[in-house]
């Protein structure tokens, strides 16, 4: 086993490692050390006391003291006491540790992840996160307890072996030569176990991320009767996850075991020594010298298991620190300024582009003050989705700015932003609680405002009638609201906090006409004293609207009220006439 590459290991591990590590290690060797201590003089009495017995002897000798047989079983048994204890508070500590590892790991990697900009984020494949903050977690916490393993290993042979020095100098010689030597023939596996595990790390997360997209897509697999080749792919990657397995649990089993065989070897070679030199020893140190060597053994063994598992765990703990630092290194950076009003929105020469050379958007000049209902239309693909994402500050120019007010957008604190600007997304989603939770969204908003915004998104009535009224239990995938109630959830989400903007992006694309104009009685009553913000593919949702912007490969096309683009407009002029059809 090599030092240095365990301490290579412990680095991965350091960004998760609780507070007072240093002094949580001493205090699980220390308790180590005393149970490797205690047991150490329980197989010594043992020894002692069974060989007065052959020898009819009423007292033994342990170094200076001379006990009786009684005694020494009576010492033998609060010596077991003792044992104990120490075990379950090692225990105790070990896990103890392992845990606040795992919490560490988890919740460092959650808060990167939200803190993280919009960028970063949508860059990670679906399931990811899942599977690195669970899996990755929990293995990180297991390299964690494989330390703590090193710890009392090492700890227990120190106990072992001090004692074993003090009964048999001479054996205890030929024993630690013979495992130094063991070690460092067994040092050319560790690579190989690392590589292993590495490989087997990242299959593993690849497989998550397939099983979480086949979860998504279960619907579209039936329809598509396409269960056979996603079964058939699924299956490879479970394959070759299985044969990576295969080959680290191997390893794991093998070296220990083969480490446990030839440390047994040395021990029967150096019993072989003690006997051929009967001066040195007499029958009972013999006899405590086998006992010692054979635990000594064990923990031997612990130590190799335990460095296998540093080895197996450490990719994961490599893995999830990597990652945290991809999602911190991708943070944004906005200011602390707190204007008095976020209006008018002033756009100046805005352009975006995702590749550094095509242009998404390129030179909007779009002024938008309140009490302005602003359609946003446009063919596929030109930019309105990455209009939206600026305006929501999911994304940063790339030239140009954004004026909230007097104020660029990135200069605004946070918090004031998010009470300001709202969303309202194509495709609703819940969570698992009540009405009143999923329209609060994990803010401090009473139920006074929840009413209010439900009311606003013309919901209050429907929602009462449910069983618990807004104190209804909803689930991610609930089916006690219809569609349409759902996206009208979402807008009284959206108005929960009284925001100055909103932004709606496609909020009736999938509705019914019923649904559709609850949704559009709500927009006209917005408009008073707000900006909202419309993107939409349908002409019934932008009636209500007083200026329609119409963007046309990244550049604004036509910014007028709807009469006036529908006289300029080829595509608006389309969009009209299907609506008339």
């Amino acid at each position: 086993m090599k030092l240095s590459a365990l301490s290579g290991d412990w680095d991965d591990l350091r960004p998760f490692l609780p507070p007072r590590t240093p002094w949580r290690m001493s205090g699980i060797g220390l308790t180590a050390f005393l149970g490797g201590l205690t047991e150490s003089l329980i197989l010594v009495l043992v020894t002692l006391t069974a060989d007065s017995l052959i020898r009819q002897q009423e007292t033994i000798s342990a170094g200076p003291l001379t006990l009786s047989r009684s005694q020494a079983v009576g010492l033998a048994v609060l010596l077991v006491v003792g044992r104990v204890s120490m075990t379950t508070i090692s225990a105790r500590m070990a896990a103890r540790f392992a845990s606040m590892v795992m919490r560490r790991a988890q919740h460092g990697l959650v808060t990167a992840y939200l803190a993280s900009s919009h960028p970063g984020r949508s860059s990670r494949q679906v399931g990811d996160l899942s599977a690195v903050t669970v899996n990755h977690g929990r293995f990180t916490a297991d390299l964690a307890n494989a330390y703590t393993m090193v710890a009392t290993g090492v700890c227990g042979l120190i106990a072992f072996g001090g004692t074993s020095i003090a009964v048999s100098p001479l054996a205890t010689l030929v024993i630690a030569l013979l495992g130094g030597a063991l070690l460092l023939a067994l040092r050319p596996l560790r690579s190989r176990s690392k590589r292993a595990a590495k490989d087997f790390a990242d299959t593993a997360r690849e497989l998550s991320t397939e099983i979480t997209e086949v979860e998504t897509l279960h619907r579209e697999i039936e329809v598509f009767n396409a269960a056979g080749p996603v079964g058939d792919a699924l299956g490879t990657s479970v394959d070759q996850s299985s044969s990576r397995y295969e080959r680290v649990r191997f390893l794991a089993t093998a070296v220990p075991q083969v480490f446990q065989a030839a440390m047994l070897g040395a021990a029967v070679l150096s019993l072989f020594l003690v006997v051929n030199n009967p001066e040195a020893v007499d029958l009972a140190s013999i006899g405590a010298v086998v006992l010692l060597l054979i635990r000594s053994m064990s923990a031997a063994q612990q130590l190799v298991m335990a460095n296998q598992r540093v080895i197996e765990f450490s990719a994961y703990a490599r893995t999830l620190g990597g990652l945290i630092d991809d999602l911190d290194a991708a943070q944004d950076h906005f200011g602390e300024e707190r204007p008095p009003t976020l209006l008018p929105l002033h756009l100046e020469g805005v352009r975006f582009t995702y590749d550094g050379s095509t242009e998404v958007l390129d030179g909007l000049d779009v002024e938008i003050r309140a009490g302005d209902l602003v359609g946003v239309v446009g063919p596929s693909g030109a930019g309105k989705s990455t209009l939206v994402e600026l305006l929501l500050r999911l994304r940063t120019p790339t030239g140009g700015v954004i004026l909230t007010g007097s104020t660029a957008s990135d200069k605004v604190a946070p918090d004031e932003f998010a009470r300001r600007v709202a969303f309202v997304p194509q495709h609703p989603a819940l969570i698992t609680g009540t009405v009143a939770e999923n329209v609060a969204f994990f803010r401090d908003v009473g139920d006074e405002r929840v009413r209010a915004a439900l009311r606003l998104a013309h919901l209050l009535d429907e929602v009462e009638a449910l069983p618990d009224g807004i104190h209804t239990r909803l689930g991610a995938d609930d089916r006690a609201l219809s569609g349409g109630q759902r996206q009208r959830l979402t807008i009284a989400r959206a108005l929960a906090g009284d925001p100055e903007v909103v932004v709606l992006d496609e909020p009736t694309s999938a509705l019914d006409a019923i649904s559709e104009e609850a949704i559009r009685r709500t927009l006209d009553e917005l408009r008073e004293d707000r900006v909202v913000i419309v993107v939409a593919h349908r002409y019934s949702t932008l009636r209500s609207c007083s200026r329609i912007l119409v963007l046309r490969d990244g550049r604004l096309e036509a910014d007028a009220s709807p009469q006036e683009v529908a006289r300029h407009s080829e595509f608006f002029q389309a969009m009209v006439g299907d609506a008339s059809a």
